[in-house]
């Protein structure tokens, strides 16, 4: 990768007024991580700053500093006054849900992220497959520019790359991964606080729902594919959001009984979301994913498609 690029960012960010950082629907942890480690950084430089993330981040996250700033309505955001959009963790910026707008406007992007499926969209691109998390990227941008790390920018950088490597257990993780992790928590970073909030933080509420979704777990032999099923009837009824649901695909995968792991659920917005999942080093399911315009990584995946789920025959299926 040519160094330039993290000069180019950083001599961007200087000269812009009014930065708007946005993120990916639904945010992972990786998403928010990225975003707060962002507003950190543009606060520490006197910027002036908006997040926007089209949907609010599951309660889990909301330790991390400056997730209770991220707006969820695009009217919130004054885009005729917005000189630079920041899309963190973002395969396209579609998946920001503000892409019309930042379009319409010709606002300069910065595109960093970490999806092999990202389609180098934006004025400057710093994409990564082979890192761990898009906040190990944000790392190694603060480090080549000589911006000193501190204790709120590691926590959310570790907290970027334990929620994205499902505790350093995905392929993903290499040597590299853990000796950033040391560094943060050199720096301060509290992994007893991040691993708190982001893997032991599941209520009596959230666990029945994903005991509803193991009820329904089903296994295509044909396609050697496992899945369950949640429509909006199921989540109304379960008293589940749709972030709530981060991390149940993740559970799943801890099958050994099939290729790959898909859970289906209603938006309520007339879409079905799909998260796929697989644990085997010859599969790839960013490219099952982008069959239906969605992306991600290897062994994580996820793609949206318009219909409801509907049991036809004994078969779910999306009309």
């Amino acid at each position: 990768m040519d160094k330039k690029i993290y000069s180019q960012i950083l001599d961007k960010i200087k000269s812009s007024r009014n930065i708007l950082i946005t993120t990916h629907e639904n945010p992972d942890g990786d998403a928010v991580a990225s975003v707060c480690v962002a507003a950190e950084l543009l606060g520490g430089l006197g910027k002036k700053y908006y997040i926007f993330c089209n949907d609010k981040p599951e309660p889990g996250l909301l330790f991390l500093p400056h997730a209770e700033s991220i707006a969820t309505k695009a009217d919130d955001i004054p885009f005729e006054t917005i000189d630079l959009v920041i899309a963190l963790d973002c395969s396209k910026l579609e998946r920001s849900r503000i892409d019309e707008q930042i379009r319409r406007a010709e606002i300069f992007t910065i595109n960093i992220d970490h999806h092999i499926s990202n389609c180098q969209f934006g004025n400057l691109s710093l994409v990564d497959p082979d890192a761990a998390a898009t906040t190990q990227i944000i790392y190694e941008f603060l480090k080549q520019v000589k911006i000193s790390i501190n204790r709120v920018m590691a926590n959310c950088i570790l907290t970027g790359i334990i929620t994205d490597t499902g505790n350093f257990a995905y392929a993903s993780t290499d040597s590299h991964t853990f000796d950033v992790a040391s560094e943060m928590l050199i720096k301060g970073a509290n992994v007893r606080e991040v691993l708190n909030y982001t893997s032991k933080n599941k209520n009596l509420r959230i666990l029945k729902a994903w005991g509803f979704a193991l009820s329904r777990l089903q296994y295509n032999k044909k396609y050697d594919i496992v899945f369950t099923v949640l429509t909006q009837e199921n989540l109304q009824g379960l008293g589940i959001a749709k972030q709530e649901l981060e991390g149940l695909a993740n559970f799943f995968n801890n099958l050994k009984d099939a290729k790959i792991v898909l859970v289906l659920y209603e938006l309520g917005d007339g879409c079905v979301k799909g998260s796929l999942r697989t644990n085997k080093d010859n599969v790839d399911v960013s490219r099952l994913a982008g069959i239906f315009g969605g992306g991600g990584h290897k062994k994580a995946a996820g793609f949206e498609i318009e219909g409801k789920l509907e049991k036809i025959n004994d078969n779910w299926q999306i009309v």
